[in-house]
């Protein structure tokens, strides 16, 4: 019996690809409307835009101490994906970079002087080239899935050998 080869990247088979397509597809569906509505609601509501809190702690720490776990947990993620980019091969580095954009652009609005607008459209494209990514690695997967078993002898040729 032939060993399976070892296949480098993130996704292997079709239930992961459905799996990153259902995921991403909800985070960039709620990333346009989120987007889009406040665009409609103008100045009033983006004057209401809050920090990107990822852990809201400010309950039960002072601010400066929700700061810092803030921080120390935005540091991990920024290290989680750039591990996940390094490890994962073709279209699949898009799919984590549309994440990237789309975790990390939030606490750069309070750096730089960017309109929230923008940075919700930019984060919205982000997650859209993701979730535009996931539909082509859905397709590959299965094409390739498909090849595969047709390819395959049935069992029925191989009982009657």
């Amino acid at each position: 019996m032939e060993q399976p080869k070892y296949k480098p990247g993130l996704i292997h088979n079709k239930r992961e690809a459905v799996i990153a397509l259902c995921l991403t597809g909800f985070v960039a569906a709620t990333t346009v409307w989120g987007a889009v509505s406040r665009s409609f609601h103008g100045a009033a509501y983006r004057s209401l835009h809050k920090l990107p809190w990822l852990l809201d702690l400010r309950f039960m720490l002072p601010t400066r101490a929700a700061l810092a776990v803030n921080v120390g947990f935005y540091a991990y993620l920024f290290y989680l994906g750039v591990a996940f980019y390094r490890m994962a091969q073709g279209k699949e580095r898009v799919l984590v970079a549309g994440w990237f954009v789309g975790i990390f652009l939030g606490p750069v609005q309070i750096l730089v002087s960017v309109p929230a607008a923008a940075i919700d459209y930019m984060q919205a494209v982000g997650m859209m080239g993701a979730f535009l990514a996931a539909v082509y690695i859905l397709v590959e997967v299965s094409a390739s899935t498909n090849t595969l078993l047709d390819n395959q002898p049935s069992q029925r040729s191989r009982d009657e050998s």
